[in-house]
């Protein structure tokens, strides 16, 4: 694809190139000595005018270059911006679908690797049904080694009678 200002510049040499053909082959002399003067002179000024529009469309195009520069950083940054706020999601998603089905976060980074919240869950009902095997007990809790008699009555008796003999 061709820049427009690159059209713009050949546009504009081949008008000079036209224009100095045509200026030479006609003849400048019946206009006097002041008209050759004046249009020596308008023919610099032509020439200064359009160095100087070349070197002002370099810098427009140099300023261009830079903008365009610019703006791919901007879009670039705007792409890593979404695409860490889509990466925070999922693993808000993961976590909280492993919460809900009580799965530690070793299993979680291990085997809920979707990154939709239909796959997570299946994922997590997949995991949370195959390791729940009821749930550990707990050894700090219940009877440490009493012995009972069998009935609740004679059970109560006998806590009853400790109780009152401790008291004495």
């Amino acid at each position: 694809m061709s820049d427009p200002t690159d059209a713009t510049k050949d546009a504009t040499a081949a008008a000079t190139a036209t224009d100095a053909t045509t200026h030479d082959k006609v003849d400048d002399r019946p206009l006097g000595e002041n008209g050759e003067k004046a249009l020596r002179s308008e023919r610099e000024a032509r020439a200064a005018a359009e160095r100087s529009t070349a070197a002002l469309q370099k810098q427009l195009d140099d300023i261009n270059a830079a903008n365009l520069t610019e703006l791919e950083k901007a879009q670039k940054s705007a792409s890593d911006a979404r695409a860490d706020a889509d990466a925070a999601t999922s693993e808000a998603l993961r976590l909280r679908v492993a919460a809900k089905h009580g799965i530690n976060d070793a299993d979680a980074d291990l085997f809920l690797t979707g990154s939709d919240l239909e796959t997570v869950e299946r994922q997590a009902t997949a995991l949370a049904a195959r390791s729940s095997n009821g749930p550990k007990p707990d050894l700090s809790q219940g009877a440490k080694g009493t012995t009972s008699s069998g009935s609740p009555e004679q059970d109560f008796a006998n806590f009853l009678g400790a109780q009152m003999s401790g008291r004495g």
